[in-house]
């Protein structure tokens, strides 16, 4: 279990180029990883982890599997905090007995739980050191996902472009300083505090209301 702080910043698709080409990127001695991710969120009929805000997925990373669980935690202007568990998997099934009891809502039954909707994404990721100019350090991951969010419930999708700028370690001070190095070159990056899970719920909810 870790604790996952993150700022997520929106971007246009017509400002990626500027955003990668940026003076800021450019200089980053970090090499880009890039890969495509494949993710299924779960819950139940009534929606009750997302009435809780608690979001349970499989990821699909190449060969590998992996079960995350998020808690609610807080968001404010586009930061993040929240409590993440992951956990790899053998095959692409759920598997319920790795879940915290204590940090599960015990209304919830698991034999309930079906796939919901899906993220797939390409992301792009460069991590690396960044210290302040109040001499700070801290260690960044920053990733630039563009895919879509769709599911079986909807017609319709909905469009993932946006930033994460990920604290590894180090003072979260650092990570708003990077935010505002990128808003100087690229000033359409908006803050969201909207996670991909909760645009997933809103997707089908959206469907459900016609």
């Amino acid at each position: 279990m870790k604790e996952e702080i993150e700022i997520k910043l929106l971007i246009e698709a017509q400002d990626i180029e500027n955003l990668v080409n940026s003076s800021f990127i450019r200089q980053l001695k970090a090499k880009k990883e890039t890969k495509q991710l494949e993710n299924t969120y779960f819950d139940t009929d009534n929606w009750s982890l997302q009435g809780e805000k608690i979001a349970l997925r499989i990821r699909k990373d190449g060969n590998d599997y992996i079960q995350t669980l998020k808690t609610k935690g807080k968001c404010e202007k586009g930061l993040h905090k929240r409590l993440e568990w992951e956990w790899p998997l053998a095959e692409n099934n759920l598997n319920t007995a790795l879940i915290p009891i204590e940090h599960w809502p015990l209304a919830i039954a698991y034999k309930h739980l079906k796939p919901i909707f899906n993220t797939n994404f390409q992301r792009s990721i460069w991590l690396f050191e960044h210290q302040s100019s109040q001499g700070c350090i801290a260690k960044i991951e920053m990733a630039l996902d563009q895919g879509v969010i769709s599911s079986d419930l909807s017609a319709d999708t909905q469009v993932i472009c946006e930033l994460e700028l990920e604290l590894i370690s180090g003072n979260v001070n650092v990570l708003h300083e990077v935010a505002n190095l990128l808003k100087i070159e690229c000033p359409n990056l908006s803050p969201s505090d909207e996670s991909k899970a909760a645009r997933g719920f809103s997707l089908i909810k959206n469907s459900t209301k016609r």
